[in-house]
């Protein structure tokens, strides 16, 4: 089993819908220091909120617009984000097949909540070459990535949760959901795909250092990359963050003349 099918699985179970459209409502500290920066960029155009989910960033989201879009390769998610927020266009695609779209047709998309790490490094890359093309030149695309480089990166047994009998306990239920995907888990130079709290271990989450994700986006031809931690600073590239859990990357699909000027130069 892949962490595609496996992660896919996760999201389609009514457990998991509930549990999105219920405890995920707020928007991250990260998310409104991007959308406050952003905002010319955001406010009155064409976005795309790609694996919405329960629809926590779409409220936000459609304030600023009344040309929003909301995808997710769960079905149950989209039914539940079309029940609660009827007013707004959700459709049921994957990431790295949006074929429904025109090239060029978003000034602005999000993947949001890690989204972007619930798939494998293949599928991640063609995620990425969507998402470019899909965007207009000059717009901005902005995402949360696991960071290998966070020194309390739990795959198992949560050390940094021992104090209570009740946590006791779940972690050796945990361990049992870690024994059934740890075969599946893949460990490279440059990002590792590693068990995750969610689902009680029995998920799969990609991790990677920021040097690496900028090379991505780089590799892509995203350009202007900025990068968050936890505490919604921007950071250096070079820095090491070692105390957050994941970073939020925000960058720039470059202008025809940037890149023709690009090209040239190559």
């Amino acid at each position: 089993m892949s962490i595609d099918s496996l992660n896919q699985t996760l999201y389609e179970k009514s457990s998991t819908v509930k549990e999105y459209i219920c405890t995920q409502k707020d928007l991250w500290i990260e998310e409104k220091t991007i959308f406050e920066k952003y905002e010319q960029q955001i406010k009155d155009k064409a976005i795309l909120d790609v694996g919405c989910g329960g629809g926590r960033t779409a409220i936000a989201l459609s304030e600023l617009t009344s040309n929003y879009t909301g995808i997710d390769y769960s079905m149950e998610m989209v039914k539940a984000c079309q029940k609660w927020h009827s007013s707004l266009n959700f459709l049921h695609g994957d990431a790295s097949d949006m074929h429904m779209f025109d090239t060029e047709s978003f000034d602005f998309i999000i993947f949001s909540f890690n989204g972007i790490d619930c798939m494998s490094h293949e599928k991640r890359i063609k995620t990425l070459k969507e998402i470019y093309r899909v965007l207009k030149s000059d717009g901005i695309f902005a995402f949360s990535s696991h960071n290998l480089d966070d020194r309390k990166i739990v795959t198992a047994f949560n050390k940094y949760d021992m104090k209570r009998p009740r946590a006791i306990a779940r972690n050796f239920l945990n361990i049992m959901s870690y024994l059934k995907v740890r075969k599946y888990q893949i460990h490279t130079d440059t990002y590792e795909v590693l068990s995750d709290s969610l689902a009680g271990f029995g998920h799969l989450t990609y991790y990677i250092r920021k040097q690496e994700q900028v090379k991505q986006l780089i590799n892509i031809g995203f350009q202007n990359i900025a990068i968050l931690n936890r505490q919604a600073q921007f950071v250096d590239i070079n820095s090491l963050d070692r105390d957050s859990e994941w970073l939020h990357y925000v960058c720039q699909k470059p202008t025809s003349n940037d890149r023709n000027e690009d090209s040239q130069q190559k």
